[in-house]
């Protein structure tokens, strides 16, 4: 029961037929006395299987056939017969576990209300009721196995909204009168009493105009015709209200759809927005400082370059000036330490690999080269005025590698005197 619809091969397959049901159940009165079980199954057996006799003793029994055209057939033949002197009457037995159902659809058919009743119990047989012509009535009867199966369908519905399709408008239920429209009520049935004899004094007649008959009989058809014309005129009215409330019924439900269709795209919305805010913040995420660096420090990392000429760029790198063998007046000295690798191949202005120096240690370097070269006071030093000596940087004459030593001689060491053990030749000086 959780809305599911059925599907077309279960509507249109065919309805299983049951034997021994609640409708192939006789009753069979005035029974004498003597009448024993199995002299009663053998009055009825010729004319089918039967699964139930229940003898009760007080001149009545019941008993099930197994199909209904079987049972119809016993009912036919020994109805009236007479067993031990008594005349003996067969009826079929008031169906305790039939239900009437009412407000049906003109869609739902009897295999939709088989299937859709089975969900309390077994039933035996479920029918929508037309008229003359084929047309729906939206009455229906459903006969259960068992009366429990009747009970607990009948509560349901009652303390429930029970709906059969799409449209609002729920089922209701109750018990089924039964009213034998087939026999009737016999002669033989009328208990012989006086008042059967006072109504039957007089037999079918037209009463003469003006006389007491007559009158009263008047008085009687008109109190026929405001009964008929209040209930014509209550059923108009009943008919009216449930016009209004399935008009009614109808907008609501068109805005209860459209209430369903803004709260379905309200969701979608913060849905979507919640699917962006994540986006911008893997976005923040990726561009932001390595993991571990603090923010500050990273901007700050990369503006902390001095102003100065003789300043490091912002990988701690010197200025071009300290580079340039002209940079200090022309004096020529070159600075100590500072020649790169064999082929003069280096890139001077890359970082060291050690990562990026701070621009105040090469400051304090270079004033304090500075200040080494001015104490100099030997010839040619940045003391004693003059130039540098030739092919001191490997200019003309000199080695092609920036302040190197030709191969195989000795690192040559600044601040000595000419001609000292570690100095050049005068002849390769001239040169």
């Amino acid at each position: 029961m959780n809305g599911q619809a059925f599907t077309e091969s279960e509507l249109m397959s065919d309805l299983p037929k049951k034997k021994f049901t609640g409708r192939c159940r006789l009753f069979v009165g005035n029974l004498p006395n003597e009448v024993k079980e199995q002299e009663l199954k053998e009055m009825f057996s010729p004319h089918g299987d039967i699964a139930e006799c229940y003898l009760s003793g007080k001149g009545f029994a019941f008993l099930r056939l197994d199909t209904r055209a079987h049972a119809e057939s016993a009912k036919e033949a020994i109805d009236g017969r007479i067993i031990h002197g008594r005349p003996i009457r067969v009826r079929f037995a008031v169906h305790g576990a039939a239900l009437r159902v009412k407000e049906l659809s003109p869609t739902v058919s009897n295999e939709m209300l088989y299937h859709a009743f089975a969900h309390f119990g077994e039933v035996e047989r479920a029918v929508h009721i037309v008229d003359e012509k084929g047309r729906p009535t939206g009455e229906g009867i459903v006969e259960f196995e068992r009366k429990p199966s009747a009970n607990e369908a009948i509560s349901a519905i009652k303390d429930r909204v029970f709906l059969l399709t799409t449209g609002p408008k729920p089922l209701v239920v109750e018990v089924l009168e039964p009213r034998d429209e087939d026999d009737g009520l016999a002669e033989r049935m009328i208990t012989r009493n006086a008042q059967l004899q006072k109504e039957r004094e007089l037999g079918p007649r037209f009463p003469q105009p003006n006389t007491f008959e007559f009158v009263y009989g008047m008085k009687w058809k008109e109190l026929y015709d405001n009964e008929r014309r209040r209930r014509e005129g209550l059923e108009s009215d009943l008919k009216e209200e449930r016009k209004r409330l399935e008009a009614d019924m109808e907008l609501a439900y068109q805005d209860y759809q459209a209430q369903m269709l803004r709260e379905d795209l309200q969701r979608r919305q913060q849905e979507l927005e919640r699917l962006e805010a994540a986006r911008r913040s893997r976005m923040s995420g990726m561009s932001g400082p390595p993991s571990g660096m603090p923010q500050n420090s990273f901007n700050s990392g990369m503006s902390a370059a001095p102003s100065s000429d003789f300043g490091a760029n912002m990988y701690g790198a010197p200025p071009p000036n300290v580079m340039n063998p002209m940079a200090f007046g022309g004096m020529g000295v070159p600075p100590p330490q500072m020649g790169g690798p064999p082929n003069g191949s280096g890139n001077y202005g890359a970082p060291p690999q050690g990562g990026p120096r701070g621009g105040g240690n090469v400051m304090e370097g270079v004033q304090r080269l500075l200040q080494i070269f001015k104490n100099d006071d030997r010839p040619g030093g940045m003391g004693g005025g003059g130039g540098p000596p030739p092919g001191a940087f490997g200019g003309y004459g000199g080695s092609p590698a920036f302040g190197m030593p030709p191969p195989g001689a000795a690192m040559p060491q600044f601040g000595r005197q000419p001609n000292g053990p570690n100095d050049y030749p005068p002849e390769k000086r001239r040169r």
